[in-house]
């Protein structure tokens, strides 16, 4: 289906007036931007608190949207002040270098629902998590494996997250987005994002997803409890505590997981600084305690040199670094 303009009220989660997606109004103060009289964008801000890995230096302009709205002013925002931007939500798989971000980060707080018949919408700021648990008390199932998946709805359909059973992608409708170059939300089809194993066509370009409907199944509210506390004690029993960002790596689809990939390479334990290759699960690369980011990219630098010498395998980071990566994939 071809992208088309967003009719109200589409996923029940309501558009506003024309009128609202004019050009923003810009304030300079002394450490801070305002936009619009309400919208504030602060200036260099620590990263270290907006991200799991809890490393990385300042943004230049850190703000929040908590609507459709305020989103697109502050893409505006961004594009008068001529600076890069970056959606954020819970910072889940996003390493941040330690000289920080040159740009705008955009607080993701759209946080709204909607229930109704096996449909649930949820706009693009709403925890992946809290999401399955409001659909469980719907009697709405086929996602149990989502719910210990950290990040937002936004960060799961920018990768197309999932298990082995489930991806998101899978189970979606239709969603909502700003398109790059315009300046109008559109409706568009599952099929618009070309979704692939962690992949999206907005992981491409810089579209923004505002929100995404997906269509459940009903089922007792008990039996998708216990499904979402089985995934739930299953991932806790293999993978490891710590500041990460879970699997550092893609899985390569034509051998095994990446994970065995760098333990049979001898890469387990390795450190540099406070990095650390997790004893428990060779693909977690864990901040120890006091790691820089460039700590962390300096061994998973050494690992993917390690495992190509080793298996003749080029391992894709799943994780995503910010704002340059060494890895060509990226």
């Amino acid at each position: 289906m071809a992208p088309r303009l967003c009719p109200e009220p589409q996923s029940q989660i309501s558009l506003t007036p024309d009128r609202a997606w004019s050009q923003p109004t810009v304030t300079s103060l002394s450490h801070y931007f305002v936009i619009n009289m309400e919208i504030k964008v602060k200036r260099n801000v620590s990263l270290k608190e907006f991200c799991t890995y809890k490393t990385g230096g300042p943004a230049k302009y850190l703000a929040e949207a908590g609507s459709f709205q305020e989103m697109f002013h502050l893409r505006e925002f961004a594009k008068i002040q001529d600076i890069p931007y970056m959606i954020l939500g819970n910072g889940s798989n996003v390493l941040f270098a330690d000289e920080g971000y040159p740009g705008l980060i955009i607080l993701n707080k759209m946080t709204k629902m909607h229930v109704q018949g096996e449909l649930i919408t949820a706009e693009s700021g709403v925890n992946l998590s809290k999401m399955v648990l409001v659909a469980a008390q719907n009697n709405l199932g086929g996602i149990s494996g989502l719910a210990n998946i950290p990040g937002t709805v936004g960060g799961a359909v920018y990768g197309n997250a999932g298990v082995p059973d489930i991806h998101i992608g899978d189970v979606m409708t239709h969603a909502i987005i700003l398109p790059e170059n315009g300046d109008k939300p559109i409706l568009v089809s599952p099929e618009y994002f070309e979704f692939g194993y962690r992949e999206s066509k907005i992981k491409k370009n810089k579209d923004i997803l505002l929100s995404a409907t997906f269509k459940l199944t009903y089922e007792p509210t008990v039996k998708i409890r216990a499904e979402i506390n089985q995934y739930m004690k299953e991932r806790a029993a293999k993978q490891p505590y710590g500041n990460s960002c879970g699997s550092f790596f893609k899985n390569p689809g034509q051998f095994p997981t990446a994970g065995w990939l760098i333990e049979q390479a001898g890469c387990k334990g390795m450190k540099v600084g406070d990095a650390i290759v997790s004893p428990k699960h060779a693909n977690f690369i864990i901040n120890n305690g006091n790691a820089k980011s460039s700590d962390i990219i300096s061994l998973t630098v050494k690992i993917y040199q390690i495992v190509k010498k080793k298996f003749n395998v080029e391992l894709e980071p799943e994780v995503r670094i910010v704002p340059n990566s060494p890895f060509k994939a990226q």
